[in-house]
């Protein structure tokens, strides 16, 4: 990053090992981005033009070619506004789509920079296709393994998932679309989300029960779950969709704390705040509650409905214009009102868009597991490959399948409002065909995991003995419905056993949505290698088999602690109308730090083919005169014209933390340096949190000089009796580390407030 208005031009060098794509963000084109202050004006202008029918009526979304829309006013020349999904790529059925890796998987990058080019891309795409308004990205946090949405989001980590909602919000508006942040707020879990939704009407019905509550105190809600949704703000963000769930025993679409209190209040935001699909449970109280537009038809609550309310007064007619100016403020933020190019979702948009989406898919990938070198493949002495598993080829019901046991393939992503229809997708056992042809190694495969007769035939083949085996295995979910437990689809477990008891060189591909229970194999002295292939979208093969044959070194690291129990993660999807927060701040790594539980493998471990070693550690207060500076940098990155850091000055850098980093190895490759932060005991902080880190790529033998930057809500904590962040005095512990295990810390400072 080394520019600040800026969209991604793409230059391609050959994949070895390392990056293959170099971002120089260039200047935003064929539109104007103005500030949040023109854009008010604007919209204050356009209301002040319409009758209070037109107000009312523009409250509420209605169906119709897009998932949501909102009707044209011809004597105004507005031509209404279309709001679409997904978080990953221009979704609900549509042609000619990317189905782009999911947010799980670009989290896994722990690459900013790439983060930025998979929502450009996105946004090229919404933009390209007519439409105004992208759902995503959603960051609800990975508070529950079993979630079914989890795939979606940014992991188990508040400020990791910030960083890549900032990236992805301003990815995604450089180009002209309203990103959209998703589900505000606490909606961790499917399960009695919205027991009152009748689908096939598409509306609440008032009769039936009300959501889940979402218990939790005050500190926990802005030190975790609105930690991401601030960084949305600050990065510029547009709209808001608020959630089905209630939150400490109000709903999300009417609830005064959180719409009015929190987001509209104390983080000053600007844009609007649309319900979810289904979502709003009230008319009047909706909207004093802090609600600018229901989705996807206002005929309930809002929309006409709210007519009613204003003309007795029960309503405000200075709310319902609030309401309107807060939903057209973006359109003329990102300057849709000049130049948007006509509605049509089957629109080819995608041009280039397979490079970024392959680079990305590469970079999630996970190395866990490398006995004496397993991997990569090397032809001169592997030279024969056997390939087992259903999750390594298609689906025989085409690229929507997955979900259940008989139709299982290769997962490019989860279930739901989120999953885009692929244009197309490729599997790895294709791409592996290729890479075999083009390396002269001899292949066999039985994607039938449960024959078994063909299983077992095959470890009597001529050459079998010596040969490498890749045992794919796959876990689902979707939007809707939790997952039932941790394991994979039609007995992976048994299918990796199989294998490994028969086949000294057993390496497991893990294509999984979120977490996934290792234990009946992971120990197996057979299984020599494991590598989490996560949700990596259409290009999946490519990028799978350059990895798996040494084209490009694996790098990617985990958002999400992988436990040795179910039980370890401390936390579980409430089958009941309640789901409390009791583990307060201490989620993820932070629970298993506390409770002394040793995982299987830590938050933020990746192995790579390479080695790394870091050096020389220094500590400085940020100097932002000079523009060459890191903190510098970093402000001038990170500015837009719609930028909305707020007055706090809670994102202004006030520490540097500098070390060397150098490859020792012999191949190109990437280190992912983790900054944890130590607080003084009056902060009530777990012992570490994870407060920085940068992707560094570098050839056999280079070194570079990393630099972090620590913002002033980076060193504070939320003091619940003044309200307001505050530094605690005393002494932070910096630890720059590859994972959250202690014994991964490799240097150590200090600094005093």
């Amino acid at each position: 990053m080394v520019n600040s208005h800026f969209i991604v031009a793409v230059l391609l060098v050959s994949f070895t090992c390392t990056t293959s794509i170099h971002s120089i963000w260039i200047g935003n084109v064929g539109f104007q981005n103005r500030t949040w202050a023109q854009a008010i004006s604007l919209a204050k202008d356009f209301v002040s033009k319409l009758t209070l029918e037109e107000k009312c009526n523009m409250t509420g979304g209605v169906a119709g070619g897009c998932v949501g829309n909102v009707l044209p006013i011809p004597r105004l020349n507005f031509n209404g506004m279309c709001y679409q999904d997904s978080p990953s790529g221009v979704g609900d059925r549509v042609a000619h789509s990317t189905a782009f890796s999911a947010g799980i998987h670009i989290a896994a990058t722990w690459d900013r920079n790439l983060g930025y080019q998979r929502a450009a891309a996105i946004g090229r795409e919404f933009r390209g296709k007519g439409v105004h308004f992208a759902l995503g990205p959603m960051m609800n946090m990975d508070r529950n393994a079993r979630h079914g949405r989890d795939w979606e989001g940014f992991g188990a980590d508040p400020y990791l998932s910030g960083e890549n909602a900032f990236a992805y919000v301003q990815g995604v508006q450089d180009q002209g679309v309203v990103a959209t942040a998703k589900h505000y707020i606490c909606n961790e879990q499917e399960t009695n989300r919205n027991p009152g939704f009748l689908a096939r009407e598409n509306r609440v019905n008032p009769n039936a029960r009300i959501a889940y509550s979402a218990n939790l105190d005050d500190k926990t809600m802005h030190e975790i779950y609105l930690w991401p949704f601030a960084s949305s703000v600050a990065a510029g963000l547009g709209s808001i969709m608020c959630s089905y769930n209630q939150v400490n025993g109000t709903p999300a679409c009417q609830n005064d704390k959180t719409l009015n209190g929190l987001l509209k209040g104390e983080l000053q935001f600007p844009g609007n705040v649309m319900s979810d699909w289904g979502a709003t449970k009230s008319g009047v109280e909706s909207a004093l509650g802090g609600l600018d537009i229901d989705m996807p038809r206002g005929g309930d609550f809002l929309g006409s409905a709210i007519l009613p309310a204003v003309k007795n007064g029960s309503v405000s007619e200075s709310r319902i214009t609030d309401m309107i100016i807060r939903n057209m403020a973006p359109f003329y933020l990102l300057g849709q009102d000049e130049g948007f190019p006509q509605l049509d979702l089957d629109r080819d948009a995608s041009g280039n868009n397979y490079i970024v989406n392959r680079e990305v898919a590469a970079a999630g990938m996970i190395l866990l597991k490398n006995t004496n070198n397993a991997l990569p493949i090397n032809p001169s002495t592997d030279n024969m490959v056997y390939v087992y598993g259903g999750a390594a080829g298609q689906s025989d019901e085409g690229y929507r399948s997955g979900a259940s046991q008989q139709h299982i393939g290769a997962l490019y992503q989860g279930g739901g409002s989120g999953f885009v229809d692929p244009a197309y997708g490729i599997d790895p056992l294709s791409s592996l065909m290729h890479k075999s042809r083009d390396n002269h190694v001899q292949i066999r495969y039985v994607t039938n995991q449960n024959d078994f007769g063909a299983i077992n035939s095959s470890f009597h083949d001529r050459g079998f003995t010596g040969a490498k085996c890749l045992v794919f295995i796959s876990a689902f979910s979707s939007e809707g419905a939790d997952r039932h437990d941790l394991y994979s689809l039609d007995g992976g477990e048994n299918l990796v056993q199989i294998v490994a008891a028969n086949c000294p060189k057993t390496i497991v591909i893990v294509n999984s949505v979120a977490q996934l229970n290792l234990e009946p194999w992971i120990d197996h002295p057979n299984v020599v290698g494991v590598l989490w292939s996560g949700m990596p979208g259409q290009e999946y093969g490519p990028a799978l088999a350059d990895i798996l044959f040494g084209d490009y070194n694996p790098g990617g690291k985990l958002v999400f602690t992988l436990a040795k129990k179910d039980t370890d993660f401390g936390t579980d999807i409430s089958t009941t109308m309640v789901s409390e927060y009791t583990e307060g701040v201490f989620l993820d790594y932070r629970h298993f730090e506390q409770k002394d539980i040793t995982p299987r493998y830590y938050f933020g471990f990746g192995l790579s083919y390479t080695t790394f070693t870091f050096s020389q550690l220094d500590i400085s207060k940020s100097n932002n005169e000079n523009k060459q500076s890191a903190s510098a940098q970093y402000r001038q990155t990170r500015t837009r014209s719609y930028s909305n850091f707020g007055s706090s000055g809670l994102y202004d850098p006030v520490y540097e933390i500098k070390f060397t980093l150098t490859n020792t190895g012999k191949v190109n490759g990437s280190e992912v340096p983790q900054l944890y932060l130590g607080f003084p005991a009056e902060a009530q902080q777990p012992r570490k949190v994870l407060r920085g880190f940068d992707r560094v790529y570098l050839g056999p033998g280079q070194s570079k000089q990393v630099s972090l930057v620590l913002t002033q809500k980076d060193i504070s904590y939320w003091n619940v009796v003044k309200q307001q962040w505050i530094v605690a005095p005393g002494d932070y512990t910096v630890w720059i580390s590859t994972s959250a295990n202690n014994a991964d810390v490799k240097l150590q400072s200090s600094f005093h407030e």
